[in-house]
């Protein structure tokens, strides 16, 4: 089993000695993420991680449409994984190569992955609580609750489960349990509680701590053990049931450094259904890729220190450091490493005091992002993911300390305010209403404007309701081909902003690829003499009207005519022995007809 460092418990007198002691960050100086690391390697530290436990079983992500009959091996999937086609199957680790070349080779099967361990998140200092949250002013969110102080937005705890307390009675919805596999999903850790606090407890309410969102509701999904310990299949599962349930907002404060492609499957199927999911970083101080904190589309969440920058602790007194994980590639934003939070040890104790105490690691930076994206959305109910991402990571802080994450610490009031749900504009389209044309046509978009202040981001074309194209550059114009199509063809402009709101443009042309119509109504017949002059009267007509008639002898053109009665007097002695005569019209879009040969001789 591949088990990863991604929590850790840190003894009380270390914490004191991080928080009060200079000296401790006296020589880790430097502009970037490596160089304080290099520092904190020169003064004698070296990197505290998590052990790495060996199980005797290893558990096989099976995908594919082979059935569980067919494989040969007992399974263990459930609902949720079956969406994706994947059964998980157990066999003891010294057989597991074997077990997995039998399982590659077997009809249906089209991937065999190790299961690999996620833990939660994780830093817990035994300090005394502390009472005031200065985390939330630090990322502006008491002068967000000016603005909203949320609504009644369902977010997914995906963690060790969720124990209903005082600061959140009544708005922890039924959930799941997928370690046990009931619908317990009461939390046996005190990391999931911890973590719903911080985005739901109320607020304004006398009593306990206040949330981010208070009146926001929370969907408990166990995934996690006592230990704080699970795998990628199980929070795969939990990730797939919270987007089946309807949760927009999926915080997962877990997470290990296996791809799995069931789990980055699972985030995807999310996300198809609307679902925003938003993961911890990891708490190593290293730039290794942390899942599914590092898939497309994930809001990735470091952690900042109380200045607002990375977070890196360094222990000379024991050698060594920690800190939050790093690398604007995949860590998108950021929020304080440490927080006041429920504490589910303290519940049966006789203190209320006990009910909070200090929560630390890139698991409280990441409930802290998710509960401002509840806000977000609470301020702008029809904002999309896209907007509410484009508003958070905009007004973002960028850290002094370079190589951590993209856009830098949140602030909150400056999100709230900044979600841009305006259209784009556009006032006309090229050609004209009503135009006719032949063949292929370029549509350009005019009066193109983006007042909601994210700008431009791209236009898609529509024609009879099918993608024509999509340009990326304005002015946006796209060549739209008719093929053979005779009839009116609709066509909308959709441009784009970089919230993802868009505005319509429709306008309808007309395609015409028939030829018109074309006889000669007078003329000797084929194989007459003919002497003198010779009158040819020919009657044409088009939908798009007729632009001439052109009169042929032996294969030249000779004569056009532009107007009706189309007339033709031909001087046959011009022509040699023999004439042989063609008439072609052509409409005003191009399209032509012609007529058969008659050759006259004289």
């Amino acid at each position: 089993m591949k088990r990863v460092a991604a929590g850790l418990v840190l003894p009380a007198a270390l914490v004191a000695t991080g928080i009060t002691a200079p000296a401790a960050h006296a020589a880790v100086d430097g502009t970037d993420v490596e160089s304080r690391k290099q520092a904190a390697a020169a003064a004698g530290a070296t990197p505290r991680s998590a052990k790495t436990p060996q199980s005797s079983t290893v558990n096989l992500i099976v995908g594919g449409s082979a059935s569980a009959s067919s494989l040969g091996f007992a399974s263990n999937g459930n609902a949720a994984l079956d969406r994706l086609g994947v059964r998980i199957v157990s066999v003891p680790r010294a057989e597991a190569g074997q077990a997995a070349a039998k399982l590659r080779a077997t009809a249906g099967v089209t991937y065999v992955e190790e299961d690999a361990v996620v833990t939660a998140d994780r830093v817990t200092p035994n300090d005394p609580l502390y009472s005031e949250q200065i985390e939330l002013p630090q990322i502006t969110v008491p002068d967000a609750w000016s603005t909203t102080t949320g609504s009644g937005l369902t977010v997914a705890v995906v963690d060790t489960g969720v124990t209903s307390f005082n600061d959140i009675t009544g708005r922890v919805l039924p959930g799941y349990d997928f370690v046990n596999r009931d619908t317990n999903a009461a939390d046996d850790n005190g990391h999931g509680t911890a973590v719903a606090s911080l985005i739901a407890a109320q607020g304004n309410n006398g009593k306990g701590i206040a949330g981010v969102c208070w009146s926001c509701k929370i969907l408990p999904i166990k995934v996690l053990d006592s230990a704080g310990s699970g795998y990628q299949s199980t929070v795969a599962s939990g990730i797939i049931y919270a987007a089946d349930k309807g949760a927009k907002i999926i915080n997962a404060s877990l997470g290990g450094t296996a791809n799995v492609a069931a789990l980055r499957d699972a985030v995807a199927y999310a996300q198809r259904k609307g679902s925003l999911v938003i993961a911890s970083a990891g708490n190593d101080a290293v730039g290794t890729l942390h899942y599914p904190a590092a898939y497309p589309g994930v809001i990735g969440v470091g952690g900042t220190d109380t200045d607002s920058d990375w977070y890196l602790y360094v222990d000379i007194i024991n050698g060594y450091y920690f800190g939050s994980n790093y690398g604007p590639s995949w860590v998108d934003v950021a929020a304080p490493w440490c927080t006041t939070a429920a504490n589910l040890d303290g519940f049966n104790t006789a203190s209320t005091a006990d009910d909070y105490a200090e929560f630390c690691g890139t698991s409280a930076s990441s409930p802290l992002v998710a509960g401002v994206v509840a806000l977000l959305k609470s301020k702008a109910p029809k904002a999309g993911n896209t907007a509410l991402v484009n508003a958070l990571t905009r007004t973002a802080r960028p850290t002094e300390i370079t190589g951590f994450s993209q856009y830098g610490e949140i602030r909150a009031a400056r999100a709230v305010t900044s979600i841009d749900t305006t259209a784009p504009r556009i006032t006309g389209t090229n050609p004209g209403n009503n135009k006719r044309f032949r063949g292929a046509v370029q549509v350009t978009a005019t009066g193109v404007s983006d007042s909601g202040g994210s700008g431009l981001s791209h236009a898609i074309l529509y024609a009879n309701g099918k993608q024509v194209g999509r340009d990326n550059t304005a002015p946006y114009s796209l060549r739209y081909n008719s093929g053979k199509y005779s009839g009116n063809v609709n066509l909308q402009w959709r441009v784009f902003d970089k919230a993802g709101n868009y505005g319509a443009y429709n306008r309808r042309v007309i395609a015409d690829n028939k030829a018109p119509t074309v006889k000669i109504t007078s003329a000797p017949k084929n194989g007459k003499k003919v002497k003198g002059t010779v009158t040819v009267k020919v009657a044409a007509s088009d939908a798009s009207g007729i632009a001439r008639v052109e009169l042929y002898i032996n294969g030249k053109l000779v004569k056009k005519d532009a107007s009706k009665p189309y007339t033709f007097k031909i001087k046959v002695s011009k022509y040699g022995k023999k004439l042989k005569i063609k008439i072609r019209a052509v409409d005003k879009v191009g399209n032509t007809r012609t007529t058969a040969t008659r050759t006259w001789k004289r």
